[in-house]
């Protein structure tokens, strides 16, 4: 998940953004604007679009992404071979493994040519997707209906102060990457907490009855250590001060009907790759903590080391 790390999508129902805003939130964008914005792409995507080697004499039925900008943003990470097109080039093409398969039955496939219509397209690069895909760099004058930002280490809020003239508040959805990496880093501590809730209970039994005040001492401090390397969250989940109780209940429903829009709508590749390691990370700690929760307190608390050598001998 650290692909998607200070990456924000904000994605509309209708084709309104254009290569122009963007170029001109660049001439004009301050000092600030400049440092804390890295990188911003606008796409759209079609199905069922028919991509051709005409050498061979195949086809393939593809979903074609449309960029204006780095492409990297809309499938992070996911480049495997050659290199990502740029804005200059009106040519090049980049496939998924899957189509490259389907058109040369090979991934050595960097310079062929493919076809669109009356296009032709050199490819230039392979991505380890799901699915048949191919992404080029949209025409002049075209329009977006998704734009995914970089700005690592910067809270949505100036995010979307910064890009005022370009955003369509309170219209779509958005995915806010930064939420779901440090909810995926609360999960895979999971097992740290389990852990740490068996040995607490062990120094509990182990020591005499007049040092077991001991014991919260202890806990306290593991608690705090490990609220100290798992929660990192912007500066938006901080309230100015800590009387105002609304704040967090106000957060928390916020937040889940933006997963609620987000999950309800299409999701794009760097949303699905997120949400489905979130999924994957929930579930193996889960299990983990389920077993050491189970088997750790069998082990501590019911069973000398005389009995476990025996059990494990039978």
């Amino acid at each position: 998940m650290a692909e998607i790390e200070g990456q924000s999508g904000f994605y509309y129902t209708e084709h309104a953004l254009a290569r122009e805003q963007t170029k001109k939130f660049w001439e004009n964008a301050s000092d600030d604007a400049r440092r804390e914005i890295r990188d911003i792409t606008l796409f759209r995507e079609s199905g069922g679009k028919r991509l051709e080697n005409r050498d061979l004499n195949r086809e393939s039925k593809v979903k074609l992404v449309e960029t204006a900008g780095n492409m990297n943003l809309v499938t992070p990470g996911r480049l495997m071979a050659g290199a990502y097109v740029t804005d200059s080039d009106a040519k090049g093409c980049v496939i998924s493994k899957k189509t490259a398969d389907s058109l040369f039955g090979s991934l050595e496939v960097t310079g062929e040519q493919v076809a669109m219509g009356k296009n032709t397209y050199f490819v230039r690069g392979i991505v380890d997707t799901e699915g048949e895909l191919c992404m080029i760099q949209g025409e002049k004058g075209r329009t977006y209906s998704c734009i995914r930002i970089e700005a690592p280490g910067i809270p949505l809020s100036v995010v979307r102060r910064r890009l005022a003239g370009i955003l369509m508040e309170g219209k779509g959805w958005i995915s806010e990457g930064d939420l779901y990496l440090g909810i995926g880093r609360i999960l895979l501590y999971l097992p740290l907490w389990a852990v740490l809730f068996i040995l607490l209970s062990r120094i509990r039994e182990m020591l005499p009855e007049i040092l077991r005040f001991m014991t919260p001492v202890a806990g306290f401090a593991g608690v705090c250590a490990l609220l100290l390397i798992s929660l990192r969250f912007s500066d938006d989940y901080v309230p100015n001060s800590w009387s105002d109780f609304p704040f967090f209940t106000q957060l928390v429903e916020e937040k889940k009907q933006a997963f609620l829009a987000l999950i309800n709508h299409p999701l794009y590749y760097a949303d699905a790759q997120m949400l489905g390691c979130l999924a994957g990370i929930l579930a193996a700690t889960s299990a983990i903590c389920g077993i050491l929760i189970k088997y750790g307190s069998v082990v501590v608390f019911n069973k000398s080391s005389c009995e476990i050598a025996e059990d494990l001998q039978s």
